[in-house]
């Protein structure tokens, strides 16, 4: 990965703005702007500072070695701390002479305090600087997201051949998870949604020991993980044949999806994504059914940058890779779901998720 260019690219807004230095301390952003594949865990227990002229990751001697290994051949200098990270880093800038630092709006509040009495200069709170850069896939971290979706496409095509009737909601997704482990999957992107029946009204229901049965729809949402990056997607299927209106809400859902997929052009809100799948849903009736936002964004974190909801005005800039996931959950009736990851590209959306989105009758 380009980690060289993502370096590049905050220094000029950090120097655009004015500012000496940027201290990233998010775990998943430290991770991003170093580009150190195996050394970062979610332990918030490093600090990256990018400034004009020097790349400084600070951490513990539980991850130092491997810290200091994938930084070879960079120009990222690795410091050991024994003490108070923070109280270190501030003094260290001192020592450079920095007379302003951006930080995270995201640390907690208590560290932004700590800092700012530790440090003499001015402390500037920035949001987003790190995620909007992550928003822009490079050619690389498409390559995993695309392996971790195979992984997840492979994980349904094995459902399809499962004798899901019988099963509890925590049985099948076990066996989801089981399975996209088995074929290289490094954990999993979230914990897999299974939902039946009634439960499949409710969005992000866990699993329960329901057992799956006749007449059921179930929601499937899950993902696989390859090298760090995420995969999302969700199929709906129906236990037996489905009856007119399941095939009914099955359809509209389809449709919807279908309509935002084709909507999709780099440049433009959000917004306008969600509006364009919505109209469909609502045309059919179900308008209030269906009450989260179209998509988002997928990388290193399952949900990222960009929105695709109704609120999101900021534009989808080209290489994101974003769901498509319109719904509709009817209480007392169930829910259906389907979710799709698409790269976006100057022309359009390109769909990497490959199973069908048929309703399947199991």
């Amino acid at each position: 990965m380009n980690a060289v260019a993502r370096v590049g690219r905050l220094r000029n807004r950090i120097v655009d703005e004015g500012l000496s230095a940027m201290i990233v301390s998010d775990p998943v952003n430290v991770a991003y702007i170093t580009g150190f594949d195996g050394v970062f865990d979610a332990e918030d227990a490093h600090a990256a500072v990018v400034s004009a002229g020097s790349a400084v990751l600070y951490t513990d001697s539980r991850y130092i070695e491997a810290a200091r290994a994938a930084a070879r051949g960079t120009e990222w200098q690795v410091r050991l701390v024994s003490a108070n990270l923070y109280v270190t880093l501030t003094e260290d800038a001192h020592a450079e002479g920095m007379s302003s630092l951006a930080i995270e709006e995201s640390v907690p509040h208590g560290r932004f305090r700590f800092i700012s009495s530790r440090f003499d200069g001015n402390i500037e709170a920035v949001d987003q600087w790190v995620e909007d850069l992550r928003a822009v896939k490079d050619a690389e971290e498409l390559e995993r997201i695309a392996a971790a979706q195979q992984l997840t496409d492979a994980a349904f095509q094995h459902v399809l051949s499962l004798p899901v009737c019988g099963m509890t909601e925590r049985q099948l997704a076990l066996e989801i998870e089981y399975r996209m482990r088995k074929a290289g999957s490094e954990g999993v992107a979230f914990p897999a949604i299974v939902a039946s029946g009634p439960n499949s009204a409710l969005p992000h229901a866990h699993p329960t020991d329901r057992v799956i049965a006749r007449g059921d729809l179930v929601v499937l949402d899950f993902g696989a993980r390859v090298d760090g990056y995420c995969a999302d997607m969700t199929r709906t299927v129906c236990i037996g044949a489905a009856d007119e209106r399941q095939r009914e809400v099955y359809d509209a859902v389809r449709a919807a999806n279908e309509a935002g997929t084709a909507a999709v052009k780099a440049g433009m809100p959000g917004q306008s994504v969600d509006a364009a799948a919505r109209a469909v849903l609502e045309s059919r009736g179900l308008g209030e059914a269906f009450g989260h936002g179209l998509g988002h964004g997928v990388g290193l974190e399952v949900h990222e940058a960009p929105g695709v909801g109704p609120r999101s005005s900021k534009s989808i800039p080209e290489g994101s890779v974003i769901t498509i996931e319109p719904g509709a959950y009817l209480p007392g009736f169930g829910g259906v779901r389907i979710e799709n990851l698409v790269v976006v590209e100057s022309g359009g959306a390109r769909v990497l998720t490959e199973s069908t989105t048929d309703l399947m009758e199991l």
